[in-house]
Order: structure tokens, then sequence, then C-alpha cells
């Protein structure tokens, strides 16, 4: 999609961090947005930054686990606005806990969060997209997908189901002229990471340590709007994960990354 001026982008998860930094992208280029958050005083900030450059912005204060929510707002947007062009499954959110001690309500909100959130948001504007014949659909799943570390296991098993999804879905709706981007960020130095508890010695380290290793929003941001533009598949963000990727293919390998990761990050048995 070269020229996105006026095309009607949707992005999820867009009062900070990596949303707000592709929302300041799709503004540049004079995009009409529909940004969600469920904070409502941040979206409403991030809302009176963006207008400094003059675009088209409507917000909707959504929990995009709720589906009755998503459900009403995709009614709204595709009769008042007339349709939908970019569709951005950007929100989530993090968790940090060995598996034997993440119960099942933790799951759940993970769930409900990062896959049922995205699937809301899919299935709402998917027929639209297919009785027209456009419209294309982002989806941030994450780099932790193609590492098995010890402490992320349940964040990781979740986006591998939605970056799953998000490919097989590519090739399903192509007959429908409709693009599919499914993409995987690296560690981004956002608030994504505030909540997490580290209990160990090596979490907490590569908590404190986050700033120099990780990528900023604002590049990821970049990177993943030249994805969108091109109509990129799949989106890797970072040769770290490629690097994690190829280490799939290898299993020594791969077991190494997940030994060496369970003895720094996980806790010592009591």
């Amino acid at each position: 999609m070269a020229n996105l001026k006026g095309k009607k982008v949707l992005i999820t998860g867009a009062a900070c961090g990596i949303g707000f930094c592709l929302a300041q992208e799709f503004a540049k280029v004079g995009a009409e947005l529909i940004l969600t958050d469920i904070n409502e005083s941040a979206l409403s900030e991030a809302k009176q930054k963006l207008e400094r450059d003059s675009v088209l912005i409507h917000t909707y204060v959504v929990d995009v686990s709720n589906k009755s929510q998503v459900d009403s707002m995709a009614e709204e947007i595709l009769g008042k606005l007339g349709g939908l062009d970019i569709l951005v499954n950007n929100a989530g959110i993090g968790h940090n806990g060995e598996l034997a001690e993440t119960d099942l309500n933790t799951w759940k909100k993970l769930m409900d969060i990062n896959f049922w959130g995205p699937l809301y948001h899919v299935y709402a504007f998917l027929p639209w997209m297919i009785k027209n014949r456009r419209g294309h659909i982002v989806n941030v799943s994450s780099g932790q997908a193609f590492f098995r570390l010890p402490t992320w296991g349940a964040y990781a098993t979740i986006k591998l189901a939605l970056g799953a999804f998000s490919e097989v879905l590519y090739f399903e709706v192509k007959k429908y002229d409709i693009k599919v981007t499914t993409v995987y960020p690296f560690m981004v130095n956002t608030t994504f990471y505030k909540d997490v508890q580290a209990e160990t010695f090596g979490t907490k380290m590569s908590m404190k340590l986050l700033p120099y290793y990780s990528m900023t929003p604002e590049k990821v941001g970049k990177i993943i709007f030249k994805a969108i533009k091109k109509g990129t598949k799949v989106e890797m963000v970072s040769i770290l994960n490629d690097l994690g990727y190829y280490a799939r293919l290898v299993p020594p390998v791969a077991d190494t990354i997940s030994f060496v990761s369970n003895i720094f990050l996980a806790k010592k048995p009591k």
C-alpha cells in the first residue's frame, strides 16, 4: 500500500509504546487514525500529541479482551466511517514467572488480551474486508515465540499461537486481496515491562539493563510502518529473532539457549 494518505488505520494499545510510535508514522503521511486503548487519560494525551500533525483522529476506550466492546466499536467504524483499511493488533501484556507458579487465572488473562483480543478484532472486521476484497491485518506477536526461555513460558506460548494464526491467515485470505503481516518484535524499552515481578538475580539484572540491549519503540514503530507499507508477510524486526528462529532448526543449539537461560532466570529449588 504505497499511498497511505487518507487510509483508515486502527491501532490497538495506541496510547504509548510501539502503538503510539506507529501512530506517529501514520500521522506523518496523513492517514486517518483510529486509536484504542484501555487507559482513557493516556489515550486522550496521545491524541493531543498527534493532533499537532493535523490528522483526523478517532479514539475509543476499549478493553480488547471484551468481545462486546470490540464488536460495538467495529460496528460504529464500519457504519459511520465507511470501512477500515488497516487493522493493527498491537495491544498486549507481559508475564514473567515459572510455569509451575503460573495459575490458571493468569493464563486466562494472558489469553484474553494477547490471543482473544486480536482474534476478536480480526473477526469483527474480516467479513467486511472479504466482502469488499481489500484490507490489511497486522498482528504483533513477539520474538519470544522463537525462544524457549524459562520464566517466559506462558507469554511465549500465547504469542507463538498468535503468530501461527496470523501466518496461516495470510495464505487463506490472500484470495480476497487481503494482506496479513505478522510482526515479531525483540525486546523493546517500553512500560510493557514495568509490571514484571523480578524474583531472581538474573531477571532483576535483565530488567535493569533493559535500556542497554533493547530496541526503542520509535525504531520498532518505523520498522513496522515500513513493513506495512511494503505489505511484508513476516517482519522479524531484529536479527536476534532470526537467530532464534534458525536455532530451532538445530535442537542442540536451542536446548543450550534454554539451559543457559534457566541457570540465570529460574528460581533455585527450595
